[in-house]
């Protein structure tokens, strides 16, 4: 269905002019907050317009406000494809918060009816399981697949200090320092010098500052390229961050992992797969916040 809105702009020559209305879904999971456009069916904004509508739609105060915009589409080789698009209007390849939050969506939109779903992202398709409480979804597990580690606990100097950095992908690019106290980090100017240490990151990276506070408990703050500020959690962020912690001997991997983020917690459980390979698996909530309609 096409919505519009219709107006009178001038009366002595156009007439009546009638933008098209694009339906959005707002979602968020552990604090970090989508727009959820749905192409299921319809495509509602050309592939050359997206990150123009993107830059706009996720602009706080201006626009919806969000730390990304997905598009649900179909593919040939799952069940949907999750389009990721970081505020700025660049994609990414892979987002843990946002896929969980797609993934309630194709349910409870009965787009795809089943509690183990397949997601083509660019990072790979992965396997998402529902866990539902009298039909809600209420928590959703992702294999976030194989982590690759770049490097653990290597010295650089960073705005005239030394700093301890490791660096794990999970189909995105992961800085990771461990600290003594979180809360003493100033986030977003140690997070974009690093971010922008392109002698390591030559795509830049997202950074994550990680505090254990107990075994297999551990608090974290995040920077985001593509937001370039603090976000309230990063889903691929505390994965890298997992598996940091336990090869850097911070963490039992025969047990979960706990991350509070700002936004919320998720458990984290890294696995060995039949061909006995470390896979990352993430657990958390999504929920619906509210639905509108947004100018093409």
């Amino acid at each position: 269905m096409v919505f519009y809105l219709c107006s009178p702009i001038d009366f002595s020559s156009a007439g009546w002019f009638c933008p098209m209305k694009i339906p959005f879904t707002k979602m968020q999971g552990a604090g970090n907050d989508f727009v959820i456009v749905d192409e299921f069916s319809q495509v509602w904004i050309p592939e050359r317009d997206k990150p123009a509508f993107v830059a706009r739609a996720a602009r706080r105060h201006f626009g919806i406000g969000a730390d990304g915009v997905i598009f649900v589409q179909k593919s040939e080789k799952a069940d949907a494809r999750f389009a990721f698009y970081n505020p700025d209007g660049s994609r990414a390849e892979m987002c843990g918060n946002g896929i969980r939050c797609f993934a309630k969506y194709l349910y409870e939109k009965d787009l795809v009816k089943k509690d183990k779903i397949s997601v083509e992202t660019l990072s790979g398709v992965k396997t998402v399981d529902l866990f539902l409480t009298d039909g809600i979804v209420s928590s959703v597990k992702v294999d976030m697949g194989v982590p690759a580690v770049e490097f653990l606990a290597k010295e650089i100097m960073l705005g005239g200090f030394p700093e301890n950095v490791s660096s794990v992908g999970m189909g995105n690019p992961h800085a990771i320092v461990f600290v003594s106290d979180v809360d003493g980090i100033d986030v977003v100017s140690k997070g974009r010098k690093l971010r922008n240490y392109l002698e390591l990151f030559p795509r830049g990276a997202n950074v994550h500052f990680v505090q254990k506070v107990a075994d297999n408990d551990f608090r974290i703050r995040t920077y985001e390229r593509g937001v370039e500020d603090e976000t309230q959690a990063c889903g691929t962020g505390i994965c890298a961050s997992a598996v940091a912690a336990a090869l850097n001997n911070l963490a039992d991997t025969n047990k979960p992992i706990t991350f509070h983020a700002k936004g919320g917690d998720l458990l984290i459980e890294l696995k060995s797969d039949f061909a006995n390979t470390k896979r990352v698996y993430m657990t958390g909530p999504a929920e619906e916040v509210y639905t509108g309609e947004i100018p093409g």
